[in-house]
């Protein structure tokens, strides 16, 4: 076989995977863009917003608590949200709480983390901790699997 033919076959065996497979769980952001990500484990996302804010607890640009941010979109992880980073403020620090309702997630806690050094983080329901990997994530819920 000549060696142009094997490489046309493997760009073409890797399409066809790539079209089997399914989405990888980064919600890729945008240049200048964080990211949330969000596993619930009975999938049900209805409802579920995320309320964000810079310091001192100045809610981003048409974020309030009864009208949370909706998600932008889905991965094979779950929802999430993008928010560009100039909204926060000089610090970069991105303050959240996903919620549904009065129901927060993460123990109810005010969550934050870094947005100039971490660009995208995931949350697993019922899980108070900040991942910032996907694999990290997944780790965590294999080790406590949904009830």
């Amino acid at each position: 076989m000549h060696h142009h033919t094997a490489t046309r076959l493997l760009a073409g065996l890797t399409l066809a995977l790539a079209t089997v497979l399914p989405a990888h769980a980064t919600s890729s952001p945008g240049e200048g863009q964080v990211a949330i990500n969000y596993n619930r484990c009975d999938n049900n996302y209805d409802g579920w917003g995320l309320h964000v804010w810079k310091n001192p607890g100045i809610p981003l640009p048409g974020v309030e608590w009864s009208n949370p941010m909706k998600p932008k979109g889905k991965t094979d992880f779950g929802i999430f949200w993008h928010a560009d980073l100039s909204e926060f403020g000089s610090t970069g620090t991105v303050n959240y709480i996903v919620h549904k309702g009065d129901s927060k997630e993460q123990g109810g806690r005010d969550m934050k983390f870094e947005g100039k050094t971490t660009k995208e983080i995931w949350v697993n329901s019922g899980d108070r901790r900040i991942y910032t990997s996907l694999e990290d994530a997944r780790k965590a819920r294999e080790e406590k699997p949904c009830q």
